[in-house]
């Protein structure tokens, strides 16, 4: 495994084996943050020097499909095979169905429904 760092205007970025695996910045404040990519390109884990934190999982095409940060809020999501999203919902019962004219390849306005 061949690890090689660039850093481009204040970013640091780490491949491995040409691959973008991991990025870093800390600005003048002393604030920080951590991305960390899959082989496919895919930010799959999101870190910042305050605690907060965020998971990400995709399906073969590169498309989100569930998300979970540090407070505990997750979301899932739902694509077509044009990689639009037709369906998503969150961990507070929040669901969205979106609707697309196959014709005119426009959002025709997404249905809420909200637990109660």
């Amino acid at each position: 495994m061949k690890l090689t760092k660039k850093i481009t205007g204040g970013i640091e970025v780490y491949f491995e084996n040409g691959i973008e695996k991991y990025e870093h910045c800390k600005d003048s404040d002393g604030f920080e943050w951590w991305k960390e990519y899959d082989n496919k390109g895919n930010n799959i884990h999101y870190k910042t020097s305050s605690g907060y934190e965020m998971w990400k999982k995709y399906d073969s095409k590169g498309n989100n499909i569930y998300s979970k940060d540090s407070n505990g809020y997750e979301w899932w999501s739902e694509y077509d095979n044009k990689g639009n999203v037709i369906y998503s919902k969150d961990s507070d019962g929040e669901e969205w169905r979106k609707i697309y004219n196959p014709e005119e390849e426009v959002d025709i306005e997404p249905f809420i429904f909200k637990k109660d």
